[in-house]
């Protein structure tokens, strides 16, 4: 399956969707978990900040607004009484009794506030500039000046129903932020290890997925190359008897027309099967073995030759310019070169009505030669450069037909070309003509 290019890009396209489509997948469940975990943690955070919260506004309500009772809870939770009405900032870093039960290790602070949202006492940890914040929002999230994340909660303090202070708790979530930064570490580093994975799983399931189709195939090259052989001989045989009854005839004015069009029609099914042996003994890699230094000069030279006299029939100017001295020479198969150029040429004089041009160029660049066959013919619409090198596609059935074409020109091009680890493109436009460029790599 390697060996066969179609199949290895096609195998390699369905291991690229496969691992795109799972990385996807994997991309989204990640950012998923990512968010559940945030939200579970911070679930239990506000769960417990509520349950201390709760814990110090039933211990602090009652004895509110009653100084003798504020200086006894001052003194029982380490509050610092700010009778000056500023803000202040406590000097004690604990909170005592049933409150530390309740806060566990980690870092609380209290404050309380009047009516307008002035402190009126504070304890806990020590704050870098921490402001006081609104009163009127139930949750918050707030940052000090060193960087470190709050999550504060305010409850209404009541003095005969109506709201005559609050009190705001906030604890630390550094916990929680080292937390999520170790999980995103986890997953960051995760993905793309995953994805190593995921994209050596793929290709081997594309090949398990390809392998019934590469089978078949291989199974349909070996039919075509066994039937081409199978053809080889009756056909032959055929043609050597028309060849013998046209000279043996009696009545040669009689016969002749018919044994003509059998002779024709034979010659046209033989090139037929030596087209198709010729692809499927390209595709099985079966030549690339005998390659050679080849001399592109000569070949074009002898093929301008040999294809003059199409040309002088269809009143076409075949010619050939070579834009160098030194002769070019590559390593390749001498008759699929020969097959490749002239099967270019042929087509190209074919394309082009009396009268027209076809020129064949021969160049190089640091690493290619580059073999350019131009005519002035009807050119080639848009819609069908696509299509032009599949196998038995013609622009014009009607023509093809006429002219004995069977539509396996170009795919022998394109194959040979790719043989030899060239690359041909064409460029054409309807009633212009048409360029075909072949780029081949040079010998070391």
């Amino acid at each position: 399956m390697e060996r066969n290019p179609i199949f290895h890009q096609t195998r390699l396209r369905l291991a690229a969707w496969y691992t795109l489509v799972m990385g996807g997948i994997l991309g989204l469940s990640s950012l998923g978990v990512y968010s559940v975990v945030a939200h579970a943690y911070r679930e239990t955070i506000d769960q417990g900040l509520q349950s201390v919260a709760n814990a110090l506004h039933k211990s602090i309500e009652p004895a509110w607004q009653q100084p003798g009772q504020l200086q006894r809870l001052a003194k029982e939770f380490s509050l610092e009484l700010c009778v000056a009405q500023t803000n202040c900032l406590p000097k004690t870093t604990s909170i005592k009794k049933s409150i530390t039960e309740a806060a566990n290790p980690v870092n609380y602070y209290i404050r309380l506030l009047d009516r307008s949202g002035k402190i009126f006492a504070s304890g806990g940890m020590e704050i870098d500039n921490f402001s006081v914040t609104s009163a009127l929002e139930h949750w918050q999230i707030l940052t000090d000046s060193s960087g470190t994340r709050y999550r504060e909660i305010t409850l209404p303090l009541y003095t005969q129903n109506q709201i005559s202070g609050y009190l705001q708790v906030a604890r630390s979530i550094t916990d929680l932020d080292q937390h999520l930064a170790y999980l995103k570490l986890a997953l960051v580093l995760g993905l793309p290890i995953s994805m190593i994975f995921v994209g050596l799983s793929s290709w081997w399931l594309a090949g398990r997925a390809i392998q019934p189709v590469y089978l078949s195939y291989q199974q349909m090259q070996q039919f075509t190359a066994d039937a081409a052989h199978e053809f080889r001989t009756p056909l032959a045989a055929m043609y050597s008897t028309i060849e013998a009854a046209i000279k043996l005839q009696q009545e040669p004015k009689a016969n002749s027309g018919i044994l003509d069009v059998l002779k024709r029609q034979n010659r046209r099914l033989s090139q037929l099967v030596g087209d198709l042996l010729l692809l499927t003994r390209i595709d099985q890699k079966e030549l690339t073995g005998e390659y050679q230094p080849c001399c592109l000069n000569d070949l074009i030279s002898d093929l301008t030759e040999e294809l003059a006299f199409l040309a002088v029939e269809t009143k076409v100017n075949l010619s050939k310019q070579v834009q160098f001295s030194e002769n070019l020479y590559i390593a390749g198969n001498e008759e699929q070169l020969y097959r490749l150029i002239s099967n270019l040429i042929a087509n190209a004089i074919q394309a082009t009505s009396s009268g027209g041009k076809v020129t064949v160029f021969l160049g190089k660049s640091e690493l290619y030669a580059m073999i350019k066959v131009e005519d002035t013919g009807i050119g080639i619409a848009p819609e069908h450069q696509l299509r032009i090198f599949d196998r038995f596609y013609r622009v014009d059935r009607a023509r093809s037909r006429t002219s004995g074409g069977s539509g396996l020109g170009l795919a022998i091009a394109q194959a040979i070309v790719q043989a030899h680890k060239g690359n041909i493109h064409v460029q054409s436009q309807p009633g212009q003509g048409s360029t075909f460029t072949v780029r081949l790599p040079l010998s070391p």
